[in-house]
This record gives structure tokens, sequence and C-alpha cells, in this order.
């Protein structure tokens, strides 16, 4: 396992959870969702900056995130028998990191931009991801 791994994970979750709750305020959309068992979570921004930070656990876990802004971040950590996340992303700067441990754990990462970040990390029997990153 990647030593730098858990150091990453928390500074994107700090910077995604920086605000409690939602808040709407100067251009800015970040949000700050946590799921215990609960239903499938979907996203959709539209500000100049927008940031999500997504903590799904339970039996499965799905997460649809979709940005459209000149600044987006998206972390997405999820604990479960089957994880599933998809980001899309199209802005100036796209940034994306998904973290999940399951039986089964897919991702999609999806960023149109000047400058792409995606990463993912997959801890389950059966994994599989794509990340395409386009610059305009």
């Amino acid at each position: 396992m990647n030593k730098h791994l858990p150091a990453v994970a928390t500074a994107v979750l700090v910077s995604c959870f920086a605000a409690n709750g939602s808040v709407r305020a100067q251009g800015a959309d970040i949000k700050t969702i946590v799921s215990v068992n609960g239903p499938p979570v979907v996203v959709n921004q539209s500000s100049p900056l927008n940031m999500v930070g997504i903590f799904q656990i339970g039996g499965n876990t799905s997460a649809t995130v979709t940005q459209n802004g000149s600044n987006n971040a998206t972390g997405v950590l999820q604990f479960g028998g089957t994880t599933s996340s998809s980001i899309g992303q199209t802005g100036m700067n796209n940034f994306a990191f998904v973290g999940q441990t399951g039986q089964s754990a897919t991702s999609l990462v999806s960023q149109l931009g000047t400058m792409n970040t995606g990463a993912i990390a997959q801890f389950g029997a059966i994994n599989s991801s794509t990340v395409i990153q386009k610059n305009p």
C-alpha cells in the first residue's frame, strides 16, 4: 500500500469537509454528505467554485457527482459490500479523489479542463476503474 495515500486522503477530506453542511455564497457551492446505509447520493453543481465531500458506509454505496464550474473538487470515501462512484467534471481546474473498500469497487472519473487531477484507490476482491482526462 502506498504510504502517502492516507495523507492524500486526509488532505482531500479536510478540504472537502471544510464547510459544515451545504453553503452557497460568493459563487461557491460546497457540500458535505455523510450517509450510513442510505440511498444513492447524487450531486449536481454548477457554480464557479464547486466542492463536495462524500462519506458513505453501508451495504451498497453509490455516488454520482456532476460539476460544471471554473474550479471543481470532489472527494469520495466509500465502505460497503458493493461500492460505485461516477464523477464528471468540466472546468479550468478539476480534482477528484475516490477511495473504496468493499467486495466489489467500481469508479469512473471524467474530467474536461486545463488542469485535471484524478486519483482512485480501491481495496476489494473485484476492482474496476476508468479515468478520462481531456484538455479542451
